[in-house]
């Protein structure tokens, strides 16, 4: 494989987290973040880079608990680090209804302005379990404005259960990780099989990771978010998320209204939706995205391996080795074997940007013409986090379905997940059989949810919260978009008329200057907005 096209999907990996995929894996999703705060003068929130000591914290809100005045006043120090300007850690309560509960350490890094800090901005990444901050230095380079990288302090995080921060993990044994991650299609006939696999896998999970197993809900991580918040000095929260990210501004917006500022959600998820019609749109946006690819490959590409078919029979041909993929696997150069999902996964991965369907036509050429799945292989594994070797090099799916199940886990109906099984297999019948039964991992793993709220998510009180949509997004469909501005008070859409999964970046110039203008002038829009 070329090191360029590595260093290309490596730098994209954040971005493919947020499959609804088997064993209860729901919302989700990554790409982007960054940092602004504060809305001062450019010299009242100036900042002189690290050797500049913390500000003093910000009040913390009249909803919290003066118990937990020892957390939101905590001493910290930005200490050198690769993954920014600076690194720090901080200490939260395992559990926020529980003042006197374990603490558990956050983690998080800093990219300071370039030239006049005027805020702090918050960024996300998505998944859930994408690193906040070993994503920060890409986004910065690559994503960011000039606007945002002059004039705003970034910081990306690791929420609770991810990366550097207090972790979920499930273990080191890679065998048990690969028979969960990688198990066939769950149908009727091997339920059972599922559910012994399932088991095995959650209690490695909760033996390796203790208590916190029960505590990575999104609601706990807004309300880490709420204490960083104040610990950077800021009355109020200035946040860029993607994908999952959404779900997190969301429900910090439920949480603390009056300390939201400017939010911005970007490939947004709906967080009054339930799991099962996530599951389905998703799986119907990633077979909406698969025929968008392949008319563009078909009609514009001359190594397109489909030439001489319609969308319809290349799809069927996909499907096909997909097929083949369940009774006997793809080889590879070196001899590995490539089953249905890890094939799945290798198609999906390019799906989330248009830019990458060029390495997805490399795959499907490489399968048709040799026989070979060695770029669908190194997809998967980027999408997963495995190395080379088959070693995971990150806990980003463990920690996705500790995050989900807690979240919004799935029915225990097997009636309705048989019926949902069937609805997906109909309207999705490339990817749909990958992502039914997500009860059967949640229910293994027993968590306890009774400390989490309803929330009120149109969030009364807020200031305008910008919620941005692509109309061809895979993995967080438009109409999410489109659902969560109406349900927001405050809420203001931002619509792009594109294909990819989220659409913020310099290169967007129409959406960039939109979020710009929002994020370091509070310039809000007038109504709703199309670009593209």
């Amino acid at each position: 494989m070329p090191t360029w096209l590595v260093i290309t999907i490596a730098l994209l990996v954040a971005v493919a987290l947020n499959i609804a995929i088997i064993f209860g894996i729901a919302k989700g999703v990554a790409q982007l973040i960054r940092s602004a705060g504060e809305y001062g003068s450019t010299t009242d929130g100036y900042t002189v880079h690290s050797a500049t000591p913390p500000p003093e914290p910000a009040a913390r809100p009249d909803s919290v608990s003066a118990a937990f005045d020892k957390y939101y006043t905590q001493q910290y120090v930005w200490k050198s680090c690769d993954q920014g300007d600076g690194c720090a850690t901080f200490q939260a309560p395992s559990d926020w209804s529980d003042p006197d509960s374990k603490p558990i350490e956050l983690h998080a890094a800093i990219r300071f302005a370039e030239d006049y800090a005027t805020g702090t901005l918050f960024v996300n990444p998505g998944g859930p379990g994408a690193s906040g901050a070993d994503w920060l230095n890409d986004f910065v380079e690559y994503t960011a404005t000039d606007d945002l990288r002059e004039h705003y302090d970034i910081i990306g995080f690791d929420p609770r259960g991810v990366a550097d921060s207090t972790p979920i993990t499930c273990g080191t044994d890679t065998t048990l990780l690969d028979d969960y991650f990688l198990a066939d299609p769950i149908t009727a006939d091997n339920i059972d099989q599922s559910h012994a696999i399932a088991q095995r896998f959650a209690d490695a999970c909760r033996t390796s990771s203790g208590d916190i197993i029960d505590h990575v809900d999104t609601q706990s991580v807004a309300r880490d978010l709420d204490m960083l918040r104040a610990l950077a000095g800021r009355s109020k929260l200035d946040y860029l998320g993607f994908s999952y990210g959404t779900y997190i501004g969301s429900t910090y917006a439920a949480l603390f209204p009056k300390q939201t500022g400017r939010l911005v959600l970007d490939g947004a998820i709906n967080p009054t939706e339930d799991s099962a019609t996530s599951t389905i749109e998703q799986a119907v946006g990633f077979e909406k995205a698969l025929a968008s690819y392949l008319t563009d490959c078909i009609g514009n590409d001359d190594s397109c391996p489909f030439k001489g078919m319609d969308t319809d029979q290349a799809t069927k041909e996909i499907q096909s080795w997909l097929a083949k993929a369940d009774m006997s696997p793809w080889p590879t150069s070196d001899g590995k074997k490539v089953n249905s999902i890890t094939m799945m996964y290798g198609v999906i991965m390019p799906l989330y940007s248009e830019d990458n369907w060029t390495y997805l036509t490399q795959a499907f050429k490489e399968l048709k013409d040799t026989g070979k799945a060695d770029t669908l292989l190194f997809l998967a594994d980027t999408y997963l986090g495995r190395s080379e070797n088959g070693k995971y090099t990150d806990n980003s799916m463990e920690a996705n379905l500790a995050v989900n199940c807690l979240d919004d886990p799935p029915t225990s109906d097997m009636a309705e997940q048989a019926r949902i099984a069937k609805e997906l297999d109909e309207k999705a019948p490339t990817f749909g059989r990958f992502m039914t039964y997500g009860n059967i991992g949640c229910e293994a793993l027993k968590q306890d949810r009774s400390g989490i709220e309803k929330l009120d998510y149109s969030a009364p009180g807020a200031s305008p919260i910008l919620v941005v949509g692509t109309t061809g997004d895979p993995a967080t469909p438009y109409q999410s978009a489109v659902n969560l501005a109406k349900l927001l008070q405050s809420g203001v859409l931002l619509t792009y008329k594109g294909e990819g999964h989220t659409a913020y970046t310099y290169t967007n110039s129409c959406v960039a200057e939109t979020v710009d203008d929002f994020l370091t002038d509070g310039k809000v829009p007038s109504g709703d907005v199309t670009c593209g």
